[in-house]
């Protein structure tokens, strides 16, 4: 009886195989796994909830389309208030802030970022005393409870924030601040521009916050495939095609806002002359092009990454700023690349900041 059971469910399992429902049920499972495994994220981030993943909510992300649907929006009329007191913006790529517990959403074993250098991390920020912080390379939701918690210390609350962080990627975007969030329009899977089954590799961050006298800033955020590649010149043609991609997003949103305040800023992995950093800047029309913020140190210096294996100092971290917020903050903005102690051991890159108004 036994033996007849086994040659009956040896000879089922060879038709099955034969069958192209097999193949369904396999690449349903497969799916299934990988969901489970790289959802992407966008998680909001607000105080006291006692999560222990310091998200308030989170959502799987569906693919945006690089390309606009059929039928724009119109133009969205704002009637902000006009410039008022300066809002302190800071921008910092914490150079892989990991920390021990962080579910990997990649193949890669991540490291802890130390202690110490989570630390000055947080004591340079605390030194600048932003009311809004973009990051670049947060590693998760518990990175960032992490660093809020470090900067609840030295007296600085961010009860607002998004985390924008694509499945498969562990380097994240995230945005806190001390104002309230009005709408996140964050994209962690955006198809990238002329490619049909490609991303952006860490997604857009884009979040728009109100204050209480009724103005409103955009911060549009990005961090571009970096120079470490085996092939050189691939990682570079996925830069412009990434610029592509942020330029014709950047296009799309002013032409539904064209009263808003918008930044840009990010890690271009590309110097401000480089071709990549023109097509940001330059945009898709007149109307979407960039104004270049150009802060300086103490010693008047535009640097903001040490690569310490080639000992070379490069601007690869950029702030811009479209022609309404360029107004508005005029030329002489208060702004500058933070060159504090415990600087170098926070991070490989040096902050920017800037007052908005």
């Amino acid at each position: 009886m036994k033996g007849s059971f086994s040659k009956l469910a040896e000879a089922s399992w060879r038709v099955l195989r034969r069958t192209d429902v097999f193949l369904i049920l396999l690449s349903l499972a497969v799916c299934l796994l990988m969901v489970q495994r790289y959802g992407g994220a966008r998680a909001w981030v607000e105080s006291d909830r006692g999560t222990d993943d310091g998200c308030g909510q989170s959502c799987a992300a569906s693919v945006t389309a690089a390309e606009p649907a059929a039928g724009e929006q119109a133009p969205q009329p704002l009637n902000l208030p006009k410039a008022g007191e300066p809002v302190r913006f800071l921008m910092y790529n914490i150079e892989s802030y990991f920390v021990p517990g962080e579910i990997s959403r990649s193949r890669y074993v991540n490291k802890a970022k130390s202690p110490a250098s989570r630390e000055a991390v947080a004591e340079v920020i605390a030194s600048i005393r932003p009311e809004v912080v973009g990051l670049i390379e947060i590693g998760g939701p518990r990175a960032l409870q992490d660093l809020r918690e470090r900067l609840g210390k030295r007296g600085l609350s961010y009860p607002h924030g998004v985390l924008v962080q694509r499945p498969g990627e562990d380097r994240a975007l995230a945005l806190l601040s001390q104002h309230p969030v009005v709408s996140d329009d964050s994209k962690p899977q955006y198809g990238l521009y002329g490619q049909q089954r490609r991303l952006m590799l860490r997604g857009i961050l884009d979040v728009t916050i109100g204050l209480e006298d009724g103005r409103q800033f955009r911060f549009v955020g990005a961090h571009l495939k970096s120079r470490v590649s085996d092939d050189p010149e691939a990682a570079e043609s996925l830069r412009k095609r990434e610029a592509q991609t942020v330029a014709r997003y950047l296009h799309r949103s002013m032409s539904r806002q064209p009263e808003m305040p918008v930044l840009l800023f990010g890690d271009w992995n590309d110097g401000p002359d480089d071709e990549s950093v023109q097509i940001l800047r330059q945009g898709i029309s007149k109307d979407s092009s960039m104004v270049r913020l150009k802060p300086k140190d103490s010693r008047g210096e535009y640097w903001t990454i040490f690569h310490r294996k080639a000992q070379q100092y490069y601007t690869f971290d950029q702030m811009y700023a479209n022609h309404v917020l360029n107004k508005r903050i005029g030329r002489d903005a208060a702004c500058g690349v933070a060159d504090v102690a415990g600087v170098g051991q926070a991070s490989d890159h040096r902050p920017l900041w800037i007052e908005l108004r």
